[in-house]
C-alpha cells in the first residue's frame, strides 16, 4: 500500500510518514474497522518508516518499521502472486479469502519466513490487535514475473509451476543465515545514490524470491520423505517449533517440547524426522547456531557471547560446530561484519 499523509523526510529504507484514519478511508475499495468508537478522521493509526517500491514490472517491495498506535482492521483487495513475508517484530493477522494467517516476530536471530501464493484475486484483511512496534518485509511477485523472469532466477520451471497452482498454499520455515542477511540488507540498505538504490534492492529481492521458492520446495520434500504428515501432525510440529523458537536461550527437554506439541517423546522424534529430516536436538542445535550466526553478523555480539547464545560452554566446541554448519569460523563471520 502506498499512502502518503504527513511526510517527514526520507529514511534509509523508505519514507517517514504518519498514516491517519482518513488516509485509509480516502482510498477506493478500502474499509477500516476499529474497536475504538472514538476515532476521528485525523487520528494517527500508524507512524514510522514505510517502504513501497515496484522494482520492475511485477516485482514489489513492501515493508515498514512503524508503531501502530491502536487496534484496527483494514480490508482491501489482493492481486494474484507470490508473497514472501518476513516479520522481525510485532504480531499481525491476515485474512486472505477464507483463510486466516498469523505472523509474528521471533526471538532475535530466529526469523521465520512465510510464502503464500494467491492464484486469483481475493479479499484481503490486515488485523492489528493492539499498540505495538512492527518491523516486516514483504517481497511480492506477480504470476507473469514468476513465469517469465522468475524462471531464470530460480533455475527451475517445475518449482514455479507447482507454486502457481497452489492457491493460498502456505509454506513456513526458519530462515537460514543467507536469507536472513538479505532481508536485513533490504530493510536497512546501504546509502546509495537514488539511481543505484533500486538496482541494489532489485538484486536482493530477486534472490529472496529464489531462496523462498527453494525453501518452500525443501519443506514440501522433507514432509514427504519417508512418510507423510497428516494435518494434525503438522499442527503439532508447528507448536513444537514455536516453543523452540521462543525459548532458544533456555534449557529444552524432549518431554517439555513433547508436552507443548501434544505428543509423547517418541512421537515428537518421529514428527521431526519426517517433517524436518533431523532429530529434535539436531534441529535445536541448528537453529541455535543460526541464531549465533545472525548475531555475529549484526556486529553487536562477541564470539564468546555467540557461543553462549548457541548453548555451548566450550568456545572450541562452538567453533567446530559452527564451521561444520556454515563453512566459516565464528571469527571469520565476525570479521565480515567489521569489514562492512
Amino acid at each position: 500500500m502506498s499512502i502518503v499523509s504527513s511526510q517527514r523526510g526520507q529514511a534509509a529504507g523508505g519514507e517517514l510518514k504518519a498514516i491517519r484514519v482518513r488516509d485509509f478511508l480516502e482510498r477506493d475499495k478500502v474499509t477500516l474497522d476499529s474497536p475504538d468508537s472514538r476515532l476521528s478522521m485525523d487520528d494517527i493509526l500508524m507512524e514510522g518508516e514505510f517502504m513501497h517500491r515496484e522494482l520492475r514490472p511485477g516485482l514489489f517491495l513492501h515493508g515498514g518499521n512503524v508503531v501502530e498506535e491502536r487496534a484496527f482492521t483494514v480490508t482491501s483487495h489482493l492481486q494474484p502472486g507470490l508473497s514472501c513475508i518476513f516479520f522481525v517484530d510485532g504480531k499481525v493477522g491476515l485474512g486472505i479469502g477464507d483463510r486466516h494467517f498469523e505472523f509474528r516476530g521471533g526471538p532475535r536471530g530466529a526469523m521465520e519466513g512465510v510464502a503464500i501464493m494467491s492464484t486469483t484475486p481475493e479479499i484481503f484483511r490486515r488485523i492489528s490487535r493492539e499498540r505495538q512496534h512492527v518491523r516486516h518485509l514483504v517481497v511480492s511477485a506477480s504470476p507473469e514475473w514468476l513465469q517469465i523472469e522468475g524462471l531464470e532466477a530460480v533455475h527451475g520451471e517445475g518449482l514455479v509451476a507447482g507454486l502457481l497452482k497452489d492457491h493460498l498454499g502456505e509454506h513456513r520455515w526458519t530462515l537460514m543465515p543467507r536469507l536472513a542477511e538479505l532481508v536485513r540488507q533490504v530493510m536497512t540498505p546501504t546509502a546509495f545514490a537514488p539511481e543505484l538504490r533500486n538496482l541494489y534492492l532489485e538484486g536482493r529481492a530477486v534472490e529472496i524470491v529464489a531462496e523462498t521458492i527453494a525453501a518452500a520446495t525443501r519443506t514440501d520434500r522433507s514432509r514427504s520423505a519417508g512418510g507423510t504428515l497428516a494435518r494434525q501432525d503438522l499442527v503439532r510440529l508447528r507448536r513444537a517449533k514455536d516453543l523452540i523458537a521462543t525459548h532458544l536461550a533456555e534449557p529444552l527437554s524432549i518431554d517439555a517440547i513433547a508436552r507443548e506439541a501434544g505428543v509423547c517423546a517418541s512421537g515428537l522424534q518421529r514428527l521431526f524426522r519426517l517433517g524436518e529430516g533431523h532429530s529434535v536436538f539436531d534441529y535445536v542445535r541448528r537453529i541455535r547456531l543460526e541464531h549465533a550466526h545472525t548475531a555475529l553478523l549484526s556486529g553487536e555480539t562477541s564470539v564468546q557471547e555467540a557461543s553462549e547464545l548457541a548453548g555451548y560452554a566450550s568456545p572450541a566446541n562452538f567453533a567446530t560446530a559452527f564451521r561444520r554448519q556454515f563453512g566459516l569460523t565464528p571469527r571469520e563471520v565476525s570479521g565480515q561484519c567489521r569489514a562492512h
